[in-house]
């Protein structure tokens, strides 16, 4: 998907890769979190996107759903009271919230794996010394829905300190 991310009065055009399941069930929302995450992990290793043959750099991995429209992931959450709405950086339902927060959290541990694994720290190292080199941006992760305590416009709550997505 391409769209608008915007982040601390900073917009730009940007590529999302969205992994889209069913959200009925909960296995829908664990197969989704576990595709986030191999996406993620292959993209730091070197996997590259491209659209009609040309690359483009990924932006954020996010998890969405049929329900994301609605401001959750699990279909039983609309069942619950939108007053118990989990608040915190960025408003969600518990489930949504928990997901996210569970993303993020394994995107640290990942990348810290990488770094140790790669050798990072050396090769920046030793890059600083000589001439810039490009070296593309770690991508996000997160949950793709809609605000759910502001029902009106067209902004998705989705990745970690409330990046919004202008869709």
């Amino acid at each position: 998907m391409q769209g608008t991310v915007t982040a601390a009065q900073i917009s730009k055009p940007a590529y999302v890769a969205v992994e889209l399941k069913r959200g009925y069930k909960h296995q829908d929302i664990l197969d989704g979190f576990d595709a986030i995450l191999e996406y993620f992990t292959d993209y730091i290793w070197g996997a590259e996107y491209s659209i009609e043959g040309k690359p483009v750099e990924i932006t954020a991995f996010v998890l969405a759903t049929l329900f994301s429209k609605e401001g959750y992931l699990f279909k039983e959450e609309g069942k619950f009271d939108p007053r118990g709405i989990v608040k915190g950086p960025w408003d969600a339902y518990p489930m949504t919230f928990t997901i996210a927060r569970l993303l993020w959290r394994q995107k640290d541990n990942l990348l810290k794996r990488f770094h140790s694994l790669s050798g990072i720290p050396k090769i920046e190292r030793k890059l600083s010394k000589q001439r810039k080199v490009h070296i593309r941006s770690t991508p996000e992760v997160g949950v793709l829905i809609k605000n759910p305590t502001n029902k009106t416009g067209v902004t998705v709550d989705a990745l970690k300190e409330s990046i919004p997505l202008a869709i």
